[in-house]
């Protein structure tokens, strides 16, 4: 097991560890795992997103996406700023918290927009999008069907991360959809757009 003094640095940065550390040369705790890698109702990957202004941020994700909250953790030393809250959106979790950039966590709109866009699979992406902008959002693509057989859209919310809300409509082979997209770049024209 490492050394305390080697899991200080993380429990220091807000990493909670859930195993103890193995040295290179000793088994793998994956075979001594007590504890799945990623126990309900989280999955493999959990988007912890940055924003100016998490509670704001997640009435509007209650409102829009029927977020339920799971937890909020405020520092009073950062003047009650959010360094953790979690949402349930449907059967997966997203985790939020406010800026804090003496850690380097900056939201959009203070880095000028967003590296990545989240996908959120909804039953309506037409009633979610209207949901959405009635809280805030503002449309990116507005909801149409698309060539790799789903209905979908992108929007941004209030906060500057952009969201795909997609439903499945059609079940398209791989094949199909190559054939589908060639069609529907030539579609497009000159401007690709």
């Amino acid at each position: 097991m490492a050394e305390p003094a080697l899991a200080e640095p993380a429990r220091q940065a807000g990493m909670f560890l859930q195993y103890p550390l193995q040295p290179r040369g000793h088994p793998s705790p994956m075979t001594q795992r007590p504890h799945p890698i990623a126990p309900p109702p989280y999955h493999a990957v959990v988007p912890h997103i940055v924003v100016a202004g998490a509670p704001d941020a997640i009435a509007f994700y209650k409102k829009a996406f029927g977020a339920t909250e799971k937890l909020r953790l405020a520092d009073p030393k950062l003047g009650g700023a959010i360094v953790c809250a979690e949402l349930v959106i449907g059967d997966s979790i997203i985790s939020i918290a406010d800026e804090a950039p003496q850690w380097n966590a900056r939201g959009p709109k203070a880095l000028g927009g967003s590296p990545i866009v989240l996908t959120l699979n909804v039953e309506d992406p037409d009633a979610v999008a209207a949901r959405a902008v009635e809280a805030g959002a503002k449309i990116i693509y507005p909801i149409a069907d698309q060539f790799y057989g789903r209905r979908e859209g992108r929007i941004e919310d209030p906060f500057g991360h952009q969201w795909i809300l997609s439903a499945v409509i059609e079940d398209v082979s791989v094949d199909e959809m190559q054939v589908r997209m060639a069609r529907w770049w030539e579609e497009q024209g000159p401007s690709g757009a």
